[in-house]
C-alpha cells in the first residue's frame, strides 16, 4: 500500500521497528561515508605524495563502503515494507519468525564484521605502503561501525539473551 505508515511501535524488542532503526542507521552511516570519502579526496589533491596516497585509499574504501552499505539498507527497508503491506506485523507467527530472522542476519554479519577487522589488520601489517595503510585503516573504520551496529542490535538492544530455538520457527 503506497503511504502506508509502518505503526509506531512502543515495545523496543519489536522486530519491524528494530529492522526500521537498524536499516536508518546504516542509511546514516553510509551516506555520512560516502560525503567523507569525498572531502577525503578533495582534501587528498592538497596533500604531500604519500599523505595523498593514504587520504585517496581511505577515500575509496569509504566510498565503496558507503555504497554497498546504502544499497543493503534500501533493499532491507523494501523487504519489512512489503512484509508489512502483506499484515505480517499483525501475525504473531510472522513477527517471530521475522525476528528470528533478523537476530540471525544481525549475528552473522557481525561475525563477518570480525573478519573485516581481520583482513584490515592483515593489510596494514601485508602492504607496507601509503596505500596500505589507507585501505587497512578504512576497513578497519568501516568494519568497526559495522560490527557495533550489528552486535548492539542483534543482541544487546532486545535486552534478553537469545532464545535457543533461533531456528526461524516461534515458541
Amino acid at each position: 500500500m503506497i503511504g502506508m505508515r509502518t505503526p509506531r511501535a512502543t515495545n523496543p524488542g519489536d522486530p519491524w521497528r528494530r529492522a526500521r532503526v537498524v536499516g536508518r542507521q546504516l542509511t546514516v552511516w553510509a551516506l555520512a561515508s560516502v560525503a567523507a570519502g569525498a572531502l577525503l579526496l578533495a582534501v587528498a589533491g592538497m596533500a604531500a605524495e604519500d599523505t595523498a596516497a593514504t587520504l585517496r585509499a581511505v577515500a575509496v574504501q569509504f566510498v565503496v563502503w558507503g555504497a554497498i552499505d546504502g544499497g543493503i539498507a534500501a533493499f532491507g527497508e523494501r523487504d519489512r515494507r512489503r512484509r508489512l503491506a502483506r499484515g505480517e506485523a499483525d501475525d504473531a507467527t510472522a513477527t517471530a519468525a521475522f525476528g528470528a530472522r533478523l537476530r540471525r542476519l544481525l549475528r552473522l554479519n557481525a561475525g563477518l564484521d570480525v573478519v573485516y577487522l581481520l583482513v584490515g589488520v592483515v593489510l596494514l601489517l601485508a602492504w607496507r605502503s601509503p596505500e596500505g595503510l589507507g585501505h587497512g585503516l578504512g576497513v578497519l573504520i568501516q568494519g568497526g561501525f559495522l560490527l557495533g551496529l550489528d552486535a548492539w542490535h542483534g543482541w544487546a538492544a532486545w535486552g534478553d539473551p537469545p532464545r535457543a530455538d533461533e531456528g526461524g520457527r516461534p515458541r
